[in-house]
């Protein structure tokens, strides 16, 4: 449903750094309502149909004016009245957790969307080691929507709710799975701190004298990759089951400026502040 005019607010990775890549809520609008101009995203309201799948890929949650459907179900099924466009495999991933659904109660000759929407979610279900989902008659519901609108009578057995959106909610769900996965390159990482500093999840951190890549909170806004000046970080497409990994830093002294540093490779001599000064510019006294 829509409420104020839809808007993509300055919460959006692409507002906030320069580089930036992510254009996930652009590729998955049906309608290309949202565009990429001089390197921001556009909205165009008058042509956006509110469906909501932009809100539950956006890492960030930075889109407003747009609410996830409300959508009905009874027991383990969503049931009629389904909208015409099926519902994102992001959101019913939410739904699968949030409310234990698994089905959906509809007629696939009429509406063959939603077969395919849950011949994809499955396919991600098993990825994700999960329960599959199923179609069902809409008989097999005992709803008569058409009816009970007519006279105005209320289902006790349906219920009618939305599911909160984003990447966020999704890896607050399956924190076990991994859809983006943070790699560092060893040999060009100069351990400058940046991509942890500007991680909105701590994906990246520093840890106990370790460099940690907790991938199971990334929801892939590439924050990391846009700030990295010796391209050192990659996000690779998941999902992973064991996400989290540890790796250890030693501690050398810079042959620079004697001052004692933190380094993923023991071969490693001026520290990240003087490896930025060129001609040994930076001495002991700076």
């Amino acid at each position: 449903m829509r409420g104020n005019a839809p808007v993509i607010t300055s919460r959006c990775v692409r507002e906030t750094l320069r580089f930036a890549t992510c254009r996930a809520c652009a590729d998955v609008c049906p309608v290309q309502a949202i565009a990429v101009t001089e390197d921001k995203f556009t909205l165009n309201s008058e042509i956006c149909l509110s469906c909501g799948d932009c809100l539950f890929v956006c890492p960030t949650e930075a889109i407003s004016g747009i609410e996830p459907v409300l959508r009905h179900y009874q027991g383990d099924a969503l049931v009629a009245p389904l909208s015409l466009r099926a519902a994102s495999t992001e959101e019913l991933l939410i739904w699968h957790r949030r409310y234990h659904l698994r089905a959906v109660a509809c007629d696939i000759d009429t509406q063959p969307g939603w077969a395919l929407a849950v011949a994809r979610l499955n396919l991600t279900l098993r990825r994700y080691q999960q329960p599959q989902w199923r179609i069902v008659p809409p008989s097999a519901a005992g709803i008569n929507t058409a009816r009970r609108a007519w006279i105005h009578v209320a289902d006790p057995h349906i219920h009618r709710a939305r599911v909160p959106a984003g990447r966020r909610v999704l890896r607050q769900m399956y924190p076990q799975v991994s859809d983006w996965l943070p790699d560092i390159d060893l040999k060009r990482c100069q351990l400058c701190g940046a991509c942890w500093r500007v991680c909105p999840e701590q994906a990246l951190r520093l840890e106990d004298e370790n460099m940690v890549t907790d991938s199971a909170r990334c929801t892939g806004c590439g924050n990391c990759q846009a700030v990295c000046q010796h391209q050192a970080v990659t996000l690779n497409a998941g999902p992973q089951h064991q996400p989290v990994r540890i790796l250890p830093l030693v501690s050398a002294r810079c042959a620079s400026c004697q001052r004692t540093f933190l380094a993923l490779r023991t071969d490693r001599t001026v520290c990240p502040t003087c490896a930025q000064h060129q001609h040994g510019m930076r001495g002991h006294c700076c």
